[in-house]
């Protein structure tokens, strides 16, 4: 009997430690990895979405506004190069009262103002649409501009249909903009960053620091998991997209584009590839870092 109670004892101690391990997971290292994001990188939530705005300058920026239930600007989504200007300058989060005129200051500053005709579509909530508009318009007599302003309204469904996609659904529109909106911003950061002796050195990767890399990555999806309470999830799912986790805490390591992972019952499959100078290295997770193999899944 003492020895099936000390048993039961070990068990529960197991499970507590589980637990714990479990929480600090979700509220410490989540957290942390996002707190190492810009403003613009943060991950996409739907959530956040109660209507969207999007504006168009003729031969400037164009960029969507994801807008959340308090009239806070959750995303902005990069449409072409010119809106780079307005990555990571910590507008997101912020009210449209404060967000709207810091947007178009830094549009002035950057003289992506100049040309006059500005076109605003509303893609549902009119009220946040007037208050948006009326901002706009005061920015721009405060700073004597006399943009002519074209008003339009639409929907996600006919963006879709724009920019020829085949996905309709809110969800699916929304996440393709997001990730449209992050290869815009890796472009402009490539593009930044030196081709020569830093470069280079990122790129020297060992197999042991090749698989640090690949733990850390799939550590972050199974914190993703357990954040979002997520018990099947396929591999073509698009929620948390493999190739933007990086590896390491500069975010200069992350994993190659034939990488891929699912979830089934609570548990993270994955098939994580890092690139180094002269070699890739490739490691299979069956559901847990324990069951842990280098190659490729079979």
């Amino acid at each position: 009997m003492n020895k099936k109670l000390k048993i039961a004892g070990y068990g529960f101690v197991v499970l507590v430690v589980i637990i714990a391990v479990a929480l600090v997971v979700v509220f410490k290292s989540w957290p942390e990895y996002q707190a190492t994001l810009g403003s613009s990188e943060k991950w996409f939530s739907e959530k956040n979405y109660k209507t969207g705005i999007e504006i168009k300058i003729d031969m400037g920026p164009e960029f969507f506004m994801v807008i959340n239930e308090e009239k806070q600007l959750s995303y902005i989504f990069i449409e072409n190069e010119n809106a780079v200007s307005l990555v990571n300058k910590d507008i997101e989060g912020k009210q449209l009262k404060k967000a709207i005129p810091e947007i178009f200051q830094i549009l002035l500053t950057n003289k992506q103002l100049e040309n006059n005709k500005i076109t605003i579509v509303n893609y549902g909530d009119r009220n946040i649409y007037e208050d948006t508009l009326t901002l706009i318009k005061d920015t721009l007599t405060k700073n004597s501009k006399t943009n002519q302003i074209i008003e339009q309204t639409s929907t996600l469904e006919q963006k879709a249909t724009e920019e020829n996609l085949e996905e309709k659904e809110q969800s699916q529109v929304l996440w393709i903009l997001y990730l449209r909106s992050r290869e815009f911003m890796d472009q402009a950061e490539e593009e930044k960053e030196p081709t020569t002796e830093n470069k280079t050195e990122t790129q020297k990767i060992t197999k042991d620091m090749a698989s640090t890399y690949a733990n850390s990555i799939y550590q972050k999806i199974v914190t993703y998991m357990i954040n979002s309470n997520i018990k099947n999830q396929s591999r073509d799912n698009g929620n948390l997209p493999i190739q933007y986790i990086p590896g390491d805490s500069e975010n200069k390591v992350y994993p190659t584009t034939s990488s891929w992972y699912y979830i089934e019952n609570y548990k993270v499959y994955a098939e994580i590839t890092i690139a180094s100078q002269n070699n890739n290295y490739t490691f299979c997770y069956q559901g847990s870092i324990e069951e842990k193999k280098e190659g490729l899944c079979s």
